[in-house]
């Protein structure tokens, strides 16, 4: 199964007709292989099934520890973080010793798999970094897996260089250890690096390289991801017809959760198609639907209950730790007691004094984290689904100081809706608002993703594009300006023509903070204004 998949489905089917004759450790062995086939096809559920089978007859402390992690993984792939959590638990409440390496390295493997589903970035990378420091190559599986957690994590928190360094070590160890499907995931993960950097052609040859090896191992859950990213990649790079055959892939499959964020993303590229030969309609229809698909991807997250949970589970982990210390310190205390029962009784009250320092510590981390999650519900615009006026500008100052750090630019375009008061004037409030998400959408379809698209307020939006020179943002301003006039405004109930003016600005030695680079924008736009609306000017 894991170097020759075709031969292992052979060997699997000749050693089910034999069922009958095997032995239960036997049996719980022949079932787990069957979950794992369940799980790499996207039926977790039945995979659930095959694994509470296993638990009934399994002994060994080894089959029992995969059992529940891939109860974990199960769970994961079907948004179940409350019941991946138990499993965790219940799997930790086995740990008879803290020299029990294996089953600790198993666990950790599946708390990073349930962060990085979150998208809890920054712990998943805290786990990542303490599952390689617990492991220290011992285990190949566990330092492969480490490596890769590392490298998504640090991708999604946008630092690309420690990313790209985890990956290619990952890719390099993988392979030598023969971990094929952990080695196309740190190439797709690479893949995924130059995307952001528009290196189109490197993405492509790194995202068909991993295509290869999921598509032997008919792994569902990659195979969608990749699928969607060679239509994105074929679209940037012109090869339209390619890009809509990878697209139609993901948007044929069904509309289960492990689906949802590919198809979205080849819903957004199906419309451009559509839109680009003329059917607009087709376009709309798809707009429609990855709007759709968003709200199910929000609500699916479940934030609050996810955020709960995260720190429901990280206190239990760690108080079970400190009970394991406390009961080692009582243990040396009671021996001591025998000596000196004076010395015995400092050192209780000591450990009581550190314990409770600790427990309050827990209580105010879970606090902490609590309001971290609430604070970022207010980030964004409700009406538009952007980031607000505060969260964008924030979010752009962390980008100001990165591009300094690394001698880069940043442009900024700030673009005016003209004459919107007309528009809820004549039709209504109602209408206005479609107006604006519609605004969103197709700002949404034109910028790459580690852009930040904010709504400063009423009817005017801007664009922070770090690593874009002024040229690339006036260029895409003039689409953007031509975009909004050709949005068919019929689908609102009424017949109007939507047009924006745009002020462009990029980072200049001068500047020292995104004050100035944001003033010159806003005087650009001023001056698109003044003269007549409906155009881009840049300072």
């Amino acid at each position: 199964m894991k170097t020759s998949p075709d031969e292992g489905e052979v060997l699997f089917s000749a050693l089910q007709d034999k069922s009958s004759i095997l032995n239960n450790d036997q049996l719980a062995r022949l079932w787990m292989i069957d979950a794992q086939r369940q799980i790499m096809i996207g039926d977790f559920e039945t995979a659930l099934i095959r694994l509470d089978d296993v638990q009934k007859v399994a002994k060994d402390r080894i089959i029992l520890t995969q059992s529940y992690m891939y109860k974990v993984t199960s769970y994961i792939g079907l948004k179940n973080y409350t019941s991946a959590f138990i499993e965790l638990r219940k799997n930790l409440e086995r740990v008879e010793t803290y020299q029990d390496l294996e089953l600790k390295l198993e666990s950790y493997l599946r708390i990073l798999n349930v962060y990085l589903d979150m998208d809890a970035y920054k712990e998943s990378k805290r786990i990542s970094e303490k599952l390689l420091a617990l492991n220290k190559q011992q285990s190949p599986k566990s330092h492969c897996y480490g490596l890769v957690g590392l490298g998504y994590s640090n991708l999604n928190l946008r630092l690309y260089q420690e990313a790209s360094s985890s990956f290619d070590e990952a890719y390099a160890y993988c392979q030598t250890h023969e971990f094929s499907l952990v080695a196309a995931m740190a190439i797709k993960g690479l893949a995924e690096i130059n995307l952001e950097k528009s290196e189109y052609s490197k993405a492509k040859e790194q995202l068909e390289t991993a295509l290869k090896v999921y598509q032997r191992f008919n792994f569902s859950y990659e195979l969608s991801r990749t699928n969607a990213l060679l239509a994105i990649v074929h679209y940037h790079i012109k090869e339209f017809e390619t890009a809509n055959q990878y697209a139609e892939l993901v948007n044929a499959l069904p509309n289960d959760s492990i689906y949802m964020l590919p198809k979205r993303k080849v819903s957004e590229i199906l419309s451009m198609l559509a839109n680009r030969q003329g059917r607009y309609k087709e376009a709309y229809q798809y707009q429609v639907q990855a709007h759709a698909l968003d709200m199910q991807l929000i609500n699916e997250k479940k934030v609050k209950e996810n955020a709960y949970q995260m720190v429901k589970f990280d206190s239990a982990e760690k108080t079970r730790e400190l009970n394991q210390l406390v009961q080692d310190h009582e243990m040396i205390a009671k021996q001591r007691s025998i000596l000196n029962n004076e010395k015995s009784a400092s050192f209780m009250f000591s450990t009581v004094l550190v314990g409770t320092v600790v427990f309050l510590s827990l209580l105010l981390s879970a606090a902490w984290m609590q309001r971290n999650q609430f604070r970022k519900q207010a980030q964004i615009d409700a009406l538009t689904g952007l980031y607000n006026r505060g969260a964008g500008l924030e979010k752009a100052e962390n980008e100001f100081v990165q591009v300094q750090a690394r001698e880069e630019t940043i442009s900024i375009i700030v673009i005016d809706l003209d004459w919107f008061k007309k528009i809820n004037d004549s039709f209504g409030h109602a209408t206005g608002d479609w107006a604006l998400k519609k605004i969103s959408e197709t700002i949404q379809e034109h910028v790459k993703s580690n852009d930040i698209i904010c709504r400063l307020g009423g009817e005017e939006f801007a664009i922070f594009m770090p690593l874009t020179n002024m040229e690339t943002a006036y260029q895409l301003a003039q689409t953007l300006c031509a975009a909004f006039a050709n949005i068919n405004t019929r689908y609102s109930g009424h017949q109007f023509t939507i047009t924006g003016s745009f002020g462009v600005s990029e980072l200049t030695k001068d500047d020292l903070s995104l004050d100035p680079i944001l003033n010159r924008a806003d005087n650009a736009l001023y001056q698109a204004k003044s003269a007549g609306r409906n155009r881009v000017v840049k300072s």
